[in-house]
């Protein structure tokens, strides 16, 4: 969630409130993300990344997650969070106005999000805006068949801590990386990335929606490979 500064600009509020009131309302109606996946056909991964990254959404998933907890589409984009507490963590308060920003993200704080081969820990999630998204991710080695493409606004950078790993990128021959190499790519392409040689790779992932995120959707999709081979060849 990311916590709003007073009196914001109006683009920054929605981009921010819809997550942050997906994830306050599905906890006090205390839902898991594989029950709101089951009533609104979203994805648990998509769902996950919409709760801690500034993506926009669709109309037709506003719809399905407002139906799905028992409010009005309105309700994701409202300048007030009802019931919301302030943030009682240091890393979770923003500077005063006017003040150079300096947080520190402690790892014991941080709560991990499992999904598919992923497994991720978003880095201060609960701070002040921000222009820039950063996720600490552990993949495991499965088919990339098997994982879920994903396309998106904005810039990514991706580094490889440990193990090595296979990105998969739109119009792009697959690439290994290893330990200590790093990927710089346009994220509005579909891709994917899973560890390889039977062992799970770490990556520090570094992601800027862009000025024009608030319009943009976070999307999903399974290929296969003659599905993929078909897309490179358009």
């Amino acid at each position: 969630m990311v916590t709003r500064k007073a009196e914001p600009s109006p683009q920054g509020t929605v981009r921010d409130s819809i997550g942050a009131h997906m994830r306050d309302l599905r906890k006090r109606r205390k839902m898991t993300l594989e029950q709101l996946s089951d009533l609104t056909g979203i994805s648990v991964s998509s769902l996950s990344r919409i709760e801690n990254t500034r993506l926009g959404l669709s109309i037709d998933k506003v719809e399905k997650l407002a139906r799905a907890l028992g409010v009005t589409p309105e309700t994701f984009v409202s300048r007030e969070r009802p019931g919301r507490a302030p943030p009682s963590s240091a890393r979770s308060q923003a500077a005063n106005p006017g003040e150079a920003r300096f947080l520190v993200d402690r790892a014991a704080e941080r709560q991990a999000n499992a999904y598919r081969e992923l497994n991720i820990e978003y880095l201060f999630d609960g701070g002040p805006e921000r222009s820039l998204d950063c996720m600490h991710l552990t993949v495991d080695s499965i088919s990339i068949w098997d994982s879920e493409f994903v396309r998106h606004p904005g810039e990514k950078i991706t580094y490889v801590i440990s193990g090595a790993a296979i990105f998969y990128c739109e119009k792009r021959s697959p690439v290994i990386l290893e330990a200590g190499d790093s990927l710089y790519m346009d994220a509005s392409v579909w891709h994917s990335v899973v560890a390889v040689n039977g062992r799970s790779a770490e990556l520090l992932v570094t992601v800027y929606p862009g000025p024009e995120s608030d319009g943009g959707r976070f999307e999903t999709h399974v290929f296969t490979p003659e599905s993929w081979a078909a897309l490179q060849s358009r």
